[in-house]
């Protein structure tokens, strides 16, 4: 059973999101798959309509919890499509036995690549030019170009990368082609990777106050919830510029809009919102140093294909009764 039957399918994929041909086709080898298509958590789980069919869920955002699990009675498994899970209540489902996991570095080189997409455009103001040259204001303006058309290098600029994952791992790579220097903060790694990255262990506090640029790879969870508050924009280097490409709820956005405001903090550079999509008329979409785009760090066609296979391999290894190969609990 595949694509839209019903949802009494072994394999439920919530929300849409890409999927490849060949791992779809795996899937139906393993009893078949049905999106589910749905707006929430709520929506999901009246769906499934207490079917024992289902025995695993995919998720990019749909929310899966024990409301989900109480109408999935088959359920032996929930799989985040992408690194974050901070959809997916893990420590509840669990506890019920549901096995968690997520595709962690299948998207890594694509987050990666993006954040310094984002950062080149702001600080080169790329996201200015391109609308300003379709306007016809470059023929306007002739051979003297406005002020605004001068933007910053990275060479030799001061990057504070916060979390030294697999994402940010790869940012630090890319960083050491504009030879940068690099300082870190990540409580959770050995701290022999330090040197093995070329980065140098720096406390937040103090990444802040010394980083030109702050990039953030971090997922969300209550100690790392608001972690840029109103205090942390306080102790930044003036001028700073910001990147987040991790979760949007790391940061106080009331704050981050205030310092944007004030000049505090330079630019910033954003794919991700404390709500998404973002709202009409924000007030991050009336400023000029700020470059948006919609949560589309994961959306290359390679991490695309590499998404695919991983949730198809972790599939079959949950239907079959093995660990998964990114199982978090």
């Amino acid at each position: 059973m595949a694509g839209n039957a019903n949802l009494s399918a072994p394999v439920v994929l919530a929300d849409r999101f890409y999927m490849s041909e060949k791992a779809l086709a795996e899937i139906s080898s393993l009893g078949g798959y049905a999106w589910a298509e749905a707006k929430d958590g709520v929506d999901l789980a009246d769906k499934i309509g207490g079917s024992s069919a289902v025995k695993v869920i995919v998720s990019e955002y749909v929310p899966v919890n024990l409301q989900v699990l109480g109408r999935a009675p088959g359920l032996k498994g929930v799989i985040a499509y992408g690194a974050g899970y901070d959809h997916i209540d893990a420590t509840a489902l669990s506890q019920s036995g549901i096995k968690i996991c997520n595709c962690r570095g299948e998207n890594a080189q694509a987050v990666a690549e993006l954040a310094f997409g984002l950062l080149l455009s702001l600080l080169r103001r790329i996201h200015r030019a391109d609308p300003w040259v379709r306007a016809g204001d470059w023929v306007k303006a002739g051979r003297a170009l406005p002020e605004w058309t001068s933007g910053q290098e990275l060479w030799r600029k001061t990057l504070g990368v916060i979390g030294l994952g697999q994402i940010g791992a790869r940012v630090i790579k890319i960083a050491k082609g504009f030879d940068m220097k690099i300082i870190g903060y990540d409580p959770f790694i050995n701290p022999a990777l330090y040197n093995q990255m070329g980065v140098e262990p720096t406390p937040l506090g103090e990444l802040l106050s010394r980083a030109d640029v702050v990039t953030l790879h971090i997922p969300h969870t209550s100690a790392t919830e608001k972690l840029l508050d109103s205090r942390a924009f306080a102790a930044v280097k003036p001028g700073m510029v910001l990147v987040n490409t991790s979760r949007g709820r790391v940061i106080e956005e009331k704050a981050l809009i205030e310092a944007l405001q004030t000049g505090r903090i330079k630019g910033a550079a954003l794919d991700v919102f404390a709500t998404e999509p973002l709202p009409p008329g924000h007030p991050l979409t009336k400023l000029e140093n700020v470059v948006l785009s919609p949560h589309m760090g994961a959306l290359s066609q390679e991490a695309g294909d590499r998404l695919s296979d991983s949730v198809a391999r972790q599939v079959r290894d949950i239907l079959e009764g093995r660990p998964p190969e990114c199982l978090i609990t």
